[in-house]
């Protein structure tokens, strides 16, 4: 049971990822249960590889990587929200082998998001964990960022940062602006560490990439919508930062949501469109057509935009 809801022991919860015409797919809940890889040839469904040994890295305690989110691809690796022993778990594209060091216990020793993706070569893993309400407000978590050997806080906060070729978008904590930065200069920033010369390295594991960025003023631009707000999700498309927001004032009964888009070059709002239900947090995209797809929590999908008129 989950959430009142009779559930697979191994659903497909790492979503499927296509890429270069192989089909990637992970399947269970928990290491215990085990944990199971596939690459398949995405026209045919021939096998490629398979995986079924990482949830059980360490044998006698059942112990492992466990599918907890999505995959994402960086280089020669198949990335996945493993978890919270293994995350981000990281299999070899080519034979699923995967890279990770035996456990010689089962204590927590990772964040366990549900979001993991590949901002250039460094992979950017985390969030809330993934059977959780959307309701649930207690735990802000928090984003990790993968690179160069080292491992950097990212953003604190539920809702996975957005990014393109050009850009990166985040909140940072639940109340916080949406920030926008240069895509090559979030990546120099990764490159360079969080403080700039001068500051005293022992305060590093103090900051984010977010702090980071603000105070060596290399935002574009920050955003309150005027008001005290929470993104729930958050996308970039190639002329804007399209985000959905909660938000609520005093004088209002209760609270109302938002499918809203800003112009990434300076920040100003594009449009804001009430939403009457409320929306799943993260369920949010934007097609090839340039049509707004908005997943409600009560299964609803709306659409807006695009080639078409919004409906």
């Amino acid at each position: 049971m989950s959430y009142g809801h009779l559930t697979s022991t191994w659903p497909v919860n790492s979503g499927v990822l296509v890429n270069d015409s192989v089909a990637y797919f992970a399947a269970g809940i928990i290491d215990h249960d085990g944990t199971y890889v596939f690459a398949v040839k995405a026209k045919t469904g021939e096998l490629i590889w398979e995986n079924n040994s990482s949830g059980h890295l360490n044998a006698e305690l059942r112990k492992g990587v466990s599918v907890q989110g999505n995959l994402a691809i960086v280089g020669d690796q198949l990335v996945m929200a493993g978890g919270n022993l293994v995350s981000p778990a990281r299999y070899n594209l080519k034979t699923g082998k995967l890279a990770a060091p035996d456990l010689k216990d089962g204590n927590p020793r990772a964040n366990n998001g549900n979001f993991v993706g590949a901002f250039g070569e460094t992979i950017i893993a985390g969030g809330r964990i993934l059977l959780s309400s959307p309701r649930n407000v207690s735990n802000k978590n928090y984003f990790d960022a993968f690179g160069q050997g080292r491992q950097f806080r990212f953003n604190l906060g539920g809702i996975p940062p957005a990014w393109s070729d050009t850009g990166l978008a985040y909140v940072n904590t639940k109340y916080g602006k949406l920030a926008y930065a240069d895509a090559k200069t979030a990546a120099d920033r990764i490159q360079k560490g969080y403080l700039s010369d001068g500051a005293r390295p022992a305060r590093a594991w103090t900051r984010t990439l977010a702090q980071s960025l603000e105070s060596e003023k290399e935002l574009k631009w920050e955003s309150t919508f005027g008001e005290k707000f929470e993104v729930l999700s958050l996308t970039l498309s190639p002329n804007a930062v399209v985000a959905v927001v909660r938000s609520q004032e005093m004088f209002r009964s209760q609270r109302q949501w938002w499918l809203t888009a800003f112009n990434p070059q300076n920040g100003r709002q594009m449009f804001r469109h009430e939403l009457k239900t409320e929306p799943l947090p993260g369920g949010l995209l934007v097609d090839g057509k340039g049509q707004i797809v908005v997943a409600m929590l009560d299964g609803n999908v709306q659409a807006f935009g695009g080639e078409n008129q919004p409906r």
